[in-house]
């Protein structure tokens, strides 16, 4: 043996610091995935995003029926929309909302911004739509929300309902790449096969090619129009002081930051949004 060479011996100890030093931050989830496609369902890009603080306490408060003494505050507060009335019950928050902006990175290539753990919000966050909303159809009415209305009537909706409900999937690992395997079918329990499970949410999103263009047309930048930062939120519809209906309780529980996804022409997206638990 060289003098230079090191051997760990059994009695010797491990500081846990150091090992933790090198993971990225914990997140109540095995892992996520989100896959954009284009208007033909071609995949254009697959990313992993960052579930944030607000995200790892919703779970633990859900799953344990318990409430947490640090209280991240809500959207509504942090932007002053859809915080009047009465309260909506805990119980019927979700995650069932997304919105964008445009503060997940620079203009340059490689400007991406990690999104950090404490986060709270989607940083300038940008309209979905921005419109009268004699100009929306009674099926749009019924999946933007979150409105800001301006002095001239039009509205500002800063979120969005997924395209379907979420589905839970629950698949054999038995695929090639990045396909999906088969679905695992009741009385797996008594099953001889040996592949892994993988068990998870999946949410789609849709950006259509009205979305966010009105905001960068309104403001004279139809040629900045663009997105590069996406969140997920949890909450629950409700009644305003002025008996209108908004979600409240809201609560940012995921983040992905991307490079500029430029909407200058219109164009169709639709963002296959996964969490794992396996």
């Amino acid at each position: 043996m060289k003098n230079n060479e090191s051997v760990l011996h059994l009695k010797d100890k491990i500081n846990p610091r150091d090992m933790i030093k090198s993971i990225k931050h914990a997140s109540p989830f095995v892992r996520t995935e989100v896959i954009f496609q284009d208007e033909c369902g071609v995949e254009l890009d697959r990313y992993e995003n960052q579930t944030v603080l607000g995200g790892a306490i919703t779970v633990l408060e859900k799953c344990w029926g318990i409430t947490s003494t640090l209280v991240i505050d809500t959207i509504n507060n942090i932007m002053g929309i859809a915080n009047t009335g009465v309260a909506v019950d805990p119980k019927d928050v979700v995650v069932c909302l997304f919105g964008v902006g445009t503060g997940g990175s620079g203009d340059a290539i490689g400007t991406v911004k990690d999104v950090k753990f404490y986060e709270r919000e989607v940083f300038d966050m940008v309209p979905l739509r921005f419109t009268d909303p004699i100009n929306l159809t009674t099926e749009e009415l019924t999946k933007y929300w979150f409105k800001s209305v301006q002095p001239d009537g039009r509205i500002a909706y800063y979120m969005k309902k997924f395209e379907i409900p979420p589905i839970i999937k629950v698949l054999w690992k038995d695929a090639q790449g990045d396909e999906d395997g088969s679905e695992v079918e009741n009385g797996v329990h008594n099953t001889n096969r040996t592949e892994p499970i993988e068990t998870f949410v999946e949410m789609v999103l849709k950006i259509t090619k009205k979305d966010i263009r009105e905001w960068f047309e309104e403001t004279g930048n139809i040629e900045l129009a663009r997105f590069n930062s996406i969140g997920l939120f949890t909450g629950a519809l409700g009644t305003l002081a002025d008996s209108t209906q908004d979600y409240k309780n809201v609560k940012m529980i995921a983040k992905l930051n991307i490079g500029n996804e430029m909407l200058e022409y219109a164009k169709e997206l639709t963002i296959i949004y996964r969490i794992y638990t396996s």
